[in-house]
């Protein structure tokens, strides 16, 4: 039986990022390992020809769309595993690969831990007003008012996606003692109270919570999920924190809100652009803290990433179960 072709279908500065050499040696025997050599991202043509040679492409950012797979058949194709170093894999392939029998994995759970851990950061931040308190000492101003500086212990919190990133916020939430809400209408009420949390209808949420904090995915369904109306049910002095995609909000709707000083928000994504351009009004708010898409950005994830990616080629080549595999049931509703 010949030996099977690991294509990587990544641009060089990635597999450094990734440290992807380290984790190679073990494919060592096992499978040949063949790269796009650079420069920079892979070319359409070269990971259309390794679609055919290839039992596995390993993919990643900057990889280009794997579009022909929507006309996978076995005997056309030589590649039987996608295996995605990032995240979202829909940009990536068509559906329709999945359900003709293309196996996907991907490693999601990676930046889910990392965004996860950054999230509960970042409130305890805004919570105690850590960053408008660094400005006002070196600008010699007065302290942030006492009545600003909140604990995370015995707050209500509601977590808006029951997402891989919502679920895990949830549990390292969890032993801090607050209230846990939870909105998602795909998560079964067992579910939300597996992870501590009571499922409630958004609006419900949004009107208790005094921490609200945003893990939906990006499906038509979402996209500009909270507008005007959803900002203007969340409390008086309440903060909302986007570690997710901006385009799930209305910014003009949220920027309103925060010039009237009603609400706090931590932005680690947003929309129109990101970054927001100098002269963006959210830079002028003491009550809203814009960060520059950090969160799953750490040396630790990207390791992951790569040893989770070797991991789940072993298992298929083991003929075992993947754990990371992309669910055809779950696509509609997934990032």
């Amino acid at each position: 039986m010949a030996t099977p072709l690991i294509y990587l279908a990544l641009a060089p500065e990635l597999v450094q990022e990734l440290a992807l050499d380290d984790e190679l040696p073990r494919l060592a025997g096992i499978a040949r390992v063949e790269r796009w050599p650079g420069p920079k991202r892979p070319q359409p043509d070269a990971v259309a020809d390794a679609l055919g040679r290839a039992t596995i492409v390993v993919t990643g950012w900057g990889t280009p769309p794997l579009a022909g797979l929507a006309e996978w058949t076995p005997d056309r194709f030589a590649v039987r595993l996608v295996a995605h170093t990032a995240g979202t894999v829909k940009g990536l392939l068509p559906v329709e690969a999945l359900d003709r029998g293309v196996l996907v994995t991907h490693a999601n759970e990676s930046l889910a831990e990392a965004v996860a851990e950054f999230t509960i950061g970042v409130i305890i931040m805004g919570c105690r007003q850590i960053v408008p308190s660094i400005a006002r000492l070196r600008a010699g101003l007065p302290r942030v008012p006492l009545a600003r500086q909140r604990e995370l212990s015995g707050a209500t919190v509601g977590v808006i996606g029951a997402s891989a990133i919502g679920r895990r916020t949830l549990r390292l939430l969890a032993p801090f003692g607050p209230t846990l809400l939870l909105a998602d209408p795909y998560c079964p009420l067992a579910e939300a109270a597996a992870l501590g949390a009571t499922l409630v209808p958004l609006p419900e949420l949004l009107a208790r919570a005094d921490i609200v904090t945003l893990h939906a995915p990006v499906t038509p369904e979402t996209l500009g999920m909270l507008g005007a109306a959803e900002f203007a049910l969340m409390r008086d002095g309440a903060l909302f924190v986007n570690t997710a995609r901006g385009r799930l909000i209305d910014h003009d709707a949220l920027l309103a809100e925060l010039q009237s000083g009603r609400l706090d928000a931590i932005l680690d994504v947003t929309d129109p652009t990101e970054p927001l351009p100098p002269e963006s009004p959210f830079f002028a708010l003491e009550n809203c803290v814009v960060l520059p898409h950090m969160a799953a950005i750490t040396i630790d994830a990207r390791r992951r990433q790569a040893r989770y990616t070797i991991d789940e080629i072993l298992r298929f080549l083991r003929g075992e179960p993947l754990v990371h595999a992309v669910l055809r049931e779950r696509w509609e509703t997934m990032a």
